[in-house]
């Protein structure tokens, strides 16, 4: 079956955020909703996380462990934030 039509569904969830090992850093979760893309003659299905830690260019890390800084280290990966099939590719 072909999509040939721009598809969207928004996921709201509960998050309590990721520190550079991957543990939760936050007490009580904050409420962020995860829109799911797909479009038209793509095989590509991505993510919008709209959350208040979410950063980066594409919105891929968090900083619920360090909020005033926007990133620390390599970054801390937002777990919500994908582009598949590019998140999946052995970068080189």
């Amino acid at each position: 079956m072909a999509i040939d039509e721009y598809v969207t569904q928004t996921y709201p969830i509960g998050c309590k955020g990721r520190n550079e090992v991957g543990d939760e850093v936050l007490d009580t979760p904050v409420s962020v909703n995860i829109e799911i893309h797909k479009g038209p003659g793509s095989n590509m299905i991505s993510s919008n996380v709209e959350c208040p830690y979410n950063t980066g260019g594409h919105g891929q890390r968090c900083k619920a462990s360090h909020p005033q800084v926007d990133k620390i280290g390599e970054g801390v990966g937002c777990p919500y934030s994908f582009d598949i099939p590019y998140a999946l590719e052995v970068k080189k």
